[in-house]
């Protein structure tokens, strides 16, 4: 779809990486204003909280997630509001 831009991350979102995201996801929303961002986090093996504080502002950016594995969907969970 041209209206929607999807980031695949895999292995571990901690440290550097955190910041790779976080560039590789300005650099999307800039290239494609208009279209939605996905992040596919089903490659992932390991969030830190810094990953966990990237993933917040990427929701309310309006970023969706998709997400496997229990721990990851966990993550995911809690930084949708999907659980309290």
């Amino acid at each position: 779809h041209e209206d929607q831009v999807v980031l695949k991350v895999c292995g571990r979102l901690t440290d550097g990486w955190v910041g790779e995201l976080e560039q590789c996801w300005r650099d999307a929303r800039a290239a494609h204003p208009r279209s939605q961002i996905s992040v596919d986090l089903r490659g992932v093996t390991f969030i830190d909280q810094a990953g966990e504080g990237l993933l917040h502002l990427m929701h309310r950016d309006g970023a969706s997630f998709l997400a496997d594995g229990l721990m990851i969907r966990e993550v995911v969970s809690q930084v949708t509001g999907g659980s309290k």
